[in-house]
């Protein structure tokens, strides 16, 4: 079986995308899918199709082939479709995912009990899914060039009658020539605050906790390692994100491994053989 390696969603292009089009809750623009914090999300004004929808327009063709709809509140019914265009009217279009499920199938039937709740659909339960943010991850088959992106969304009978949607993800993105080594750590950084009272008792203020991965490439090409990650290091630093997707076949994992990134201070590189590097990667959630 081959090694499905891992992808970074890198360089982003949604900073220089003006976001147009559905119905969206004036306090709650659809500019705000366009931009950080993810608490700050665009909201729609109803669950209908024609307002749970936005046009992405760059204003030149950029390549995309790595998109993501981060911190979104779309159902476990919900159906999204992506289109992109090489002109910013719409009149030619280069990609067509159709309608395809934000929640992918993860449970095969043979898997589940009878009495379990996901037994027809295959998907996560609400429970499952709870306490994440919730991130649907794209990676196309090849990059586009492309002038603007229509993301249509299909969930009309979400219980909260609107649909959240935190940050959209468009980047060129690349797969990592060799995936890092074995042994390497993923887990998370907790923030909860504790303190104890006079009496010994400990009482504690739960905060969200960002999810980190921490691993190396020891002998990465050198061209990679330089134009590739060392670029990364350079232009994101530690405040710009990007896309993390480590194991891109394994759709079961997505909700638990993917997430918006930034670096995490990793170290130094170094020089492991003629024309090899070692490459550290550390990267941190954003919350």
């Amino acid at each position: 079986m081959a090694v499905e390696r891992a992808v970074i969603g890198w360089p982003v292009h949604t900073s220089a995308a003006t976001f147009t089009g559905g119905s969206w809750e004036s306090s709650y623009p659809v500019t705000n899918a366009g931009a950080l914090p993810l608490a700050k999300v665009a909201r729609s004004a109803d669950a209908e199709l024609a307002s749970t929808q936005l046009v992405a327009t760059f204003p030149a063709q950029r390549a995309v082939r790595a998109l993501a709809l981060v911190r979104h509140s779309i159902s476990l019914a919900g159906l999204v479709r992506i289109r992109l265009y090489s002109d910013a009217g719409l009149a030619t279009n280069i990609y067509d995912s159709g309608w395809v499920d934000v929640w992918p199938v993860v449970y095969p039937s043979e898997t589940l009990e009878w009495e379990s709740d996901n037994w027809w659909t295959g998907k996560y339960t609400a429970t499952e899914i709870a306490g994440y943010v919730w991130t649907r991850p794209f990676w196309l088959s090849q990059a586009y060039m492309t002038r603007a992106v229509k993301i249509e969304i299909d969930d009309t009978t979400n219980a909260a009658g609107y649909v959240d949607l935190g940050y959209l993800l468009l980047a060129q993105g690349f797969q990592l020539s060799i995936n890092p080594e074995w042994g390497a750590k993923y887990g998370f950084e907790f923030n909860t605050e504790s303190q104890r009272a006079l009496g010994g008792a400990e009482y504690f203020d739960r905060r969200p906790k960002a999810r980190v991965f921490q691993g190396v490439v020891p002998h990465m090409p050198r061209d990679d390692a330089l134009a590739r990650h060392f670029e990364l290091a350079r232009q994101a630093d530690l405040d710009q994100p990007f896309l993390w997707f480590p194991h891109p076949a394994e759709t079961i994992h997505w909700l638990r491994t993917v997430f918006l990134a930034r670096n995490d201070d990793p170290g130094l590189f170094a020089i492991a053989s003629r024309g090899r590097d070692e490459v550290p990667i550390s990267v941190k959630e954003v919350l």
